[in-house]
């Protein structure tokens, strides 16, 4: 059975064509990573571990920036468990990232991750899960935008390391490195599915662009608009958030402002203590359910 590179691109959640392309769709289903399915995990069981890092592991300089990453912006890649028994899995690939989720799982025990786990069941082809072993566990990766994201802000907030330093390191222009790095604070509908398809350029102006469309519209008109404003140019975009700023700044009566550190609203009206309280009310839901 030939297994190319597409079997090991990251799993697109809404579809099983990843694995269709392979005929391997027959061999895996996905479940949430949960505590109780980490608890399951035969981590003793190293059949198809190939890494050799495992003394001291959690104190490595790698694996702590692997643990900020998941903790920053999720689990980007899944594990692959091949089923055991009822209820027991082995560690195909993801070591790592499994003594990873065992730390944050320390921390909160009802975090979840959803269908970030590929499940081989028992029949699976020994030359399939040898295969899946060797070529996640030994092959580098690229890195998607968003861990180039995270990456970027770590160099940033490093001492000592100037912007010139990065372009040189990663040979991007600067426009593009500051793209990617605000890329993980963009909206999570432009990082879920847009941000590795349309680019970090122009998915910084669809941001900045949707935004301006949540102001305006109910939500669902506002991400339908952005669906279709995606197709455009990056120039037809410009010209959009041009027209879009026009339309927000009359009669206004609040404005948002922004880094990656802090937002401010300010809001130009005279509100009553009734309002204050129900924005207090509002901003402590948001932030709870975050």
């Amino acid at each position: 059975m030939e297994l190319n590179r597409f079997f090991f691109a990251e799993h697109d959640n809404t579809s099983n064509l990843i694995f269709e392309k392979n005929g391997l769709e027959n061999f895996i289903y996905f479940k949430d990573i949960t505590i109780n399915l980490i608890d399951n995990i035969l981590y003793s069981n190293k059949t198809f571990v190939n890494r050799l890092d495992d003394e001291n592991l959690t104190t490595k300089e790698s694996f702590q920036n692997l643990l900020d990453s998941i903790k920053k912006i999720d689990l980007l890649h899944p594990i692959y468990l091949l089923e055991k028994n009822k209820n027991n899995y082995i560690i195909v690939s993801g070591w790592r990232r499994f003594h990873a989720l065992k730390e944050i799982y320390k921390v909160d025990k009802n975090k979840i991750f959803f269908n970030k786990a590929i499940i081989l069941k028992k029949e699976t082809p020994l030359e399939i899960l040898e295969t899946i072993s060797i070529n996640e566990n030994t092959k580098r990766k690229d890195l998607t935008l968003l861990e180039l994201s995270y990456k970027f802000n770590k160099l940033a907030a490093r001492k000592g390391v100037t912007i010139e330093e990065c372009l040189k390191q990663f040979n991007i222009g600067k426009s593009q490195f500051y793209a990617i790095k605000k890329a993980i604070d963009f909206h999570p509908l432009i990082k879920g599915t847009m941000l590795e398809t349309v680019g970090a350029i122009k998915a910084d102006l669809l941001n900045k662009i949707l935004e301006k469309l949540l102001v305006l519209y109910p939500k669902n008109k506002a991400q339908s608009l952005l669906f279709e404003y995606s197709k455009k140019s990056k120039d037809d975009l410009k010209d959009i958030l041009k027209s879009l700023d026009e339309d927000t700044n009359q009669n206004n009566s609040f404005e948002i402002k922004k880094n990656s550190n802090i937002t401010i609203l300010k809001i130009k009206e005279d509100l009553t203590e009734e309002h204050h309280l129900k924005i207090r009310v509002f901003f402590k839901e948001l932030f709870k359910n975050r």
